[in-house]
């Protein structure tokens, strides 16, 4: 065994639940939990993979098969609450066989979707009881700190502005109470298209709120604001940034491309650049990579900046994934608003493609992805039934490198599944996709 995963997505969104109804927060937990499937693309052979929730063991059986792992074990706790690493930590049987697996495999890796509190205490554990493994995507012990202070709003926005080959961010400020952000709230709708509110530690469209000018009129404006304020209560919680609405060019990566890079001891790497897929709320659905998907002149950009940013954070001492958000403006401006320092959700279909299609795959073929699908027909269906269903459309379709590739398959539960795309072009990829939607 050489590596260890611990699919802790869920880790991420908790210090924003606890602030929501109950049903909201488990609603969250829930789907955090369901999309763990997707982790077996992260591109690790010989690999324990720790999973909130059991996986489809036949859906487990071809998506290995396909992409070549010959050695992946699942691994899930008997209870599961909002952690996935507390659970660890509780579940006797699963935290033998993680003890064990480690003390016969000396200098394995240990590897998680986020550096999040919970799993530093996992990595903890596991030192105090003088086992020899390796985190080479965790921050070194002096720098736990950086994941959380430039994975949030505030942080990001207070560095950005001293960074070197950044374009400006949308004018905002960070507020630290009700009368504060109804004030920059204000100031934005008279002054500008609107406003975006972003809960500190919001995520994929969770914490925030974008209001336009056209939405309410500005006479009844602090009132509206102020309800919206009592219904999102994590905006009165904690920090919030208010910034400017700039409408995106939504005919351009999305109007919010993105890049994904890892930092390690010794360098910054660029993993890939891509349109992100966003609904009009802001809520993250996917990502489209690779060939027609960021066209040149925003592609250089993002790389300069993405190297600034890696270096600077990495001399700090972080380690592992991150990525820069950005919003691409009607007269082309291109301003980054945020950072996610971990894994997101692109990076399983960057790692997939890469393993089916080859490391420059980028530069043949186009991928789309969303991970969140709403499919009622799919709902009550075992995988064999599913199979059967989409096989005009999986991949290798007509023993091609195109076609469909489901990626998560758990949330069907909810009536949602997770998909890939590949074709050589965005054209044929639509068509594949739009076949695939009819069909669900």
């Amino acid at each position: 065994m050489k590596s260890i995963f611990l699919a802790n997505l869920s880790e991420v969104a908790l210090p924003l639940v606890h602030l929501l109804s109950k049903k909201r927060a488990d609603d969250e937990i829930y789907e955090d939990h369901a999309l763990c499937d997707r982790f077996l693309f992260q591109d690790q052979d010989d690999c324990l993979l720790i999973t909130p929730f059991p996986i489809d063991p036949e859906f487990k059986f071809d998506s290995c098969n396909m992409l070549r792992l010959q050695n992946v074990v699942n691994l899930y706790p008997s209870q599961i609450q909002s952690s996935l690493c507390e659970a660890v930590l509780s579940d006797e049987k699963v935290l033998s066989v993680l003890l064990e697996t480690i003390r016969k495999n000396p200098g394995i890796s240990i590897r998680s979707y986020v550096s999040s509190p919970q799993f530093l205490a996992v990595i903890d554990f596991l030192k105090s009881n003088d086992l020899l493994f390796l985190t080479p995507e965790m921050p070194n012990e002096e720098s736990r700190w950086t994941t959380s202070f430039f994975d949030s709003k505030a942080g990001f926005r207070q560095t950005v502005p001293f960074m070197e080959h950044f374009p400006k961010m949308p004018l905002g400020a960070i507020c630290k109470n009700e009368s504060e952000i109804i004030g920059w709230a204000l100031f934005f709708l008279r002054k500008h298209k609107g406003f975006v509110l972003k809960a500190n530690d919001g995520l994929a469209g969770a914490g925030l709120k974008i209001i336009k000018h056209e939405d309410v009129l500005l006479s009844g404006a602090k009132v509206y604001i102020r309800k919206v304020l009592q219904e999102e209560p994590w905006f009165t919680k904690g920090l919030t940034v208010v910034e400017e609405y700039i409408p995106p060019h939504m005919k351009v990566c999305g109007g919010a491309p993105n890049i994904e890079l890892r930092a390690d001891g010794k360098n910054v790497s660029v993993l890939y650049t891509c349109g992100m897929r966003i609904t009009k709320d802001g809520v993250f659905k996917g990502v489209e990579i690779g060939r027609e998907a960021v066209p040149k002149k925003i592609d250089g950009p993002l790389r300069k900046a993405g190297d600034g940013f890696g270096n600077y954070i990495r001399n700090l001492g972080y380690q592992g994934f991150f990525e820069i958000d950005w919003v691409l403006g009607m007269q082309g401006e291109l301003m980054p608003i945020e950072a996610n320092l971990r894994r997101t959700g692109g990076t399983h279909v960057y790692e997939l493609a890469k393993r089916l299609l080859g490391e420059n795959f980028a530069q043949k073929y186009y991928v789309a992805a969303t991970n969140i699908q709403r499919s009622d027909r799919l709902k009550s269906k075992t995988y064999e039934q599913i199979k059967d269903i989409l096989s005009p459309v999986l991949f290798p379709l007509l023993n091609k490198k195109e076609g469909v590739v489901i990626t998560c398959l758990s949330y069907l539960t909810k009536g949602n599944i997770g998909y890939a795309v590949i074709a050589p072009s965005r054209k044929r990829a639509e068509l594949i996709e739009k076949k695939f939607l009819q069909m669900i």
